[in-house]
């Protein structure tokens, strides 16, 4: 799997404290080796929109759109309470699904509440 990094948030992960840098570097390797297989967090794609948002399909059409899912990177830590590859945790890696063999990391936030990365940072 070819992995690569948004413009924006290239530039953002060389400020991120060290120990968030090696989750997401650490994803990063997993995922050029073994693609979404085995990977510890809840990983899904991010058109799962609550019905009664009011902004559903706004949210959704973006979602599709742009091929966004979201993975449970374990920043600060993994809910332990679930089993391996179904941990959430507060903070959700964004990446676009651009096809069977290339992604592209573009976010990093805070999640509840859940929110899209901003369209400059899917460059």
């Amino acid at each position: 799997m070819n992995v690569s990094l948004g413009k924006v948030f290239a530039k953002e992960l060389r400020n991120y404290p060290p120990e968030d840098r090696l989750k997401i570097l650490g994803f990063i390797a997993h995922v050029k080796e073994h693609s979404f297989h085995g990977l510890e967090g809840r990983n899904k794609e991010s058109h799962h929109v609550d019905r009664n948002d009011p902004d559903f399909i706004v949210k959704v059409k973006f979602a599709i759109d742009n091929n966004l899912w979201h993975y449970h990177i374990g920043i600060v830590m993994y809910d332990m309470s679930k089993p391996f590859g179904d941990r959430t945790s507060e903070y959700v890696l964004h990446y676009m699904m651009a096809s069977s063999q290339n992604t592209k990391i573009v976010d990093l936030s805070a999640h509840p509440p859940f929110r899209f990365p901003s369209s400059s940072y899917l460059d």
